[in-house]
């Protein structure tokens, strides 16, 4: 069983990757540390650490992370290990999924919500890549 005396902290302002306003990026972001959106960005999301999608950002893929903080546009799903906050000057379309979430006052947000208790929730499977068969010819 995970020792959950060590809860992992994540950090917003460690930023190690950022999509600067003007920018468009279309494909897939992994990355251990922060990533932080002011562009555009198409396709899927995932940091070990935090998402910052700025007021700035317009998105069209899914976001997994520990944390995910929105400001702006967000058109896919969301998931987040510990914290999803949604800030007043969001647009959120797509169903979310993490242990705490904070949505503001007056936020747009049209999609499914789902909260359990930490460790019990799965990041969704990426349905764009078949597994190889392990099956062998003949």
């Amino acid at each position: 069983m995970p020792d959950l005396s060590k809860k992992k902290t994540y950090s917003e302002t460690k930023v190690v990757t950022i999509i600067g306003s003007g920018t468009t990026f279309t494909g897939e972001i992994k990355s251990q540390g922060t990533i932080r959106i002011e562009g555009v960005v198409h396709g899927h999301v995932q940091s070990d650490d935090t998402i910052v999608v700025q007021e700035s950002g317009r998105v069209k893929a899914d976001l997994v992370a520990g944390q995910v903080i929105i400001g702006g546009q967000v058109e896919g799903n969301v998931f987040a290990h510990d914290r999803l906050e949604v800030n007043a000057s969001a647009k959120l379309v797509g169903d979310i999924a993490a242990p705490r979430i904070s949505i503001a006052e007056g936020v747009l947000f049209e999609g499914k919500c789902t909260m359990k208790a930490p460790g019990e929730l799965k990041p969704p499977a990426k349905a764009a890549v078949p597994a190889p068969s392990s099956s062998g010819s003949g």
